[in-house]
């Protein structure tokens, strides 16, 4: 047995990371059939805030939007279902 029989032994003993061993079940939000795209169009200072938000947050941009219209909308009183 060489010694490289040794690690590579070792190295197969060790589990592997458990992010690795479990695959995501979590859809993106493209494939997610709850979800829509659309597009909107925004002043370009606006999307620069938005994005330096989402950024320094560590959120996407879409999830900032979809907390805003709700509670956008809940304050319009119109009847949601979130």
């Amino acid at each position: 047995m060489s010694r490289f029989d040794e690690l590579f032994n070792a190295a197969k003993k060790v589990p592997a990371p458990e992010a690795e061993q479990t695959k995501s079940t979590k859809l993106s939000k493209s494939k997610d059939p709850n979800y829509i795209r659309t597009t909107v169009y925004l002043p370009k200072e606006l999307h620069r805030q938005l994005k330096s938000v989402a950024v320094s947050d560590e959120q996407e941009m879409s999830q900032i939007v979809e907390e805003s219209l709700v509670q956008y909308l809940k304050s319009r009183s119109t009847h949601l279902d979130v």
